[in-house]
């Protein structure tokens, strides 16, 4: 099962290298309209939602696949800033439930960066929710 999860993660990685290719940074200083891959998104929600279902790292999983998720969509967007938190800050009045996205950015940090830290399942299945209606609020996930 995790070699499969594996294989799922590293086609989907990819997937998004090949689309991402060859895309020039946006100029103005504003969030301008970009392309999105909407099959990409779609796709890519329906493996983060499979992984939480599984046991183990599987909610961990989602977290970081849905927080990049939503950094590809704001790329794709053409959402200027060097980082995800620059780029989430320009487009904060788009979305419906901005905190709880900050929070679900900031659970995922955690994730990545603190070896000890003890994932709550309720605290996941939160972030994932605010990914999504993040996703949906720009318009990259219908």
């Amino acid at each position: 099962m995790i070699w499969g999860l594996l294989l799922v993660l590293l086609a989907g990685f990819a997937l998004l290298a090949v689309v991402t290719r060859g895309r020039s940074k946006p100029r103005s200083g504003g969030v301008s309209r970009g392309t999105i891959d909407y099959d990409l998104v779609r796709a890519r929600w329906q493996t983060i939602e499979q992984m939480a279902t599984e046991s183990g790292s599987g909610l961990r999983n989602a977290v970081s696949e849905a927080d990049k998720l939503l950094d590809y969509a704001l790329k794709q967007l053409g959402t200027p800033g060097e980082t995800m938190a620059e780029r989430l800050k320009r487009v904060e009045g788009r979305l419906s439930h901005k905190e709880d996205v900050w929070q679900a950015h900031k659970l995922r940090n955690h994730l990545a960066h603190e070896v000890s830290f003890d994932l709550v399942a309720s605290h996941a299945k939160g972030a994932l929710a605010a990914f999504g209606q993040a996703l949906r609020d720009l318009g990259a996930l219908r």
